[in-house]
């Protein structure tokens, strides 16, 4: 698509309150730990979190689609 395209209108998507920023605490959709979000990954929807299970420090990539912020967790 180009700058001539006819669907093209140069507004950039604006951001929204729903993205996750570092230091959120967020939880999987359903359910389970709360994790802390240690980097977002815009371009490739995943972010990367980190949880303690107790006995060690666990790290790991996850969906952006399969978190939600751990305070709206029902």
């Amino acid at each position: 698509m180009n700058a001539h395209s006819p669907w093209f209108n140069a507004t950039p998507i604006p951001e929204t309150e729903d993205d996750f920023e570092v230091g959120d605490v967020v939880t999987l959709v359903s359910g389970g730990p709360a994790l802390t979000v240690l980097h977002v990954c815009g371009e490739c929807g995943t972010v990367e979190v980190a949880w303690f299970d107790g006995a060690s420090l666990s790290v790991q990539d996850l969906p952006e689609d399969a978190l939600v912020r751990f305070d709206d967790y029902e």
